[in-house]
């Protein structure tokens, strides 16, 4: 009876063995983080490097050119703040963004009849829009375009003790594009990398010592980094 008893109990156990064998074996799925979206409020700091043509040309005063011009190159490194919005539709992303630059941007020259001219800026603010894809589920590549604002700052001297210098402080309006791309290095913290073009249109301002007008196109090239936040 006994050695029965032990034969049974040993065929159940093979049953239940096999029959576990034969069931399906549930996979386990990995997590996969959902995508990524640009749509939302951000704020940041971002740095650079600035780069300017410009050339001042003389006329008499309320007259015609003197023949009088030269060129200078204002340069200089520069720290902000920026603020914006995106929206993202599918691939697209739609945006506007505001930003300020400190920074001081300046050229001298001397001529060697006793003249010195300074020009420089010590700052500039824009709001753009920006329009971008993502070819890319953390990398948004945009370009951006619109309204800048800026201060100019020329002085003229001269070694003449009768000559008083001239200061033409010029607040300016002008246009700035750029292009750059933007990665999220979180899911709230982006890092950017950015070029612009900025255009000032004409200034001109008087020196009645000397009976001139002096005019400047003054055009800027930047390069910046930056850092956002994404609320």
């Amino acid at each position: 009876m006994n050695r029965t008893l032990v034969c049974l109990a040993a065929l159940a156990c093979s049953a239940a063995a096999a029959h576990a064998a034969d069931l399906p074996v549930k996979a386990t799925r990995p997590v996969v983080a959902p995508p990524l979206s640009w749509t939302g409020f951000y704020a940041g700091v971002q740095g650079g490097y600035e780069w300017g043509r410009d050339r001042t040309t003389e006329f008499n005063l309320g007259g015609p050119p003197t023949g009088f011009s030269h060129g200078f190159r204002p340069s200089g490194g520069f720290g902000g703040v920026h603020v914006g919005y995106n929206h993202q539709f599918d691939r697209l992303v739609v945006g506007i963004e505001g930003d300020v630059d400190i920074g001081r941007t300046r050229d001298d020259f001397s001529l060697g009849s006793g003249f010195a001219f300074n020009a420089r800026k010590d700052w500039e603010a824009s709001v753009r829009g920006r329009l971008g894809v993502t070819p890319i589920d953390r990398l948004l590549l945009y370009v951006t375009g619109g309204v800048a604002f800026t201060e100019l700052k020329y002085h003229w001297e001269s070694v003449v003790p009768l000559v008083t210098p001239v200061d033409a402080n010029i607040a300016k309006t002008g246009w700035t594009v750029g292009a750059g791309g933007e990665a999220a290095l979180t899911s709230r913290v982006t890092a950017r990398l950015e070029y612009r073009y900025s255009d000032f249109g004409t200034t001109r301002f008087d020196w009645p010592s000397v009976l001139g007008t002096y005019e400047q196109h003054p055009r800027f090239q930047s390069v910046r980094g930056g850092v956002s936040v994404r609320f």
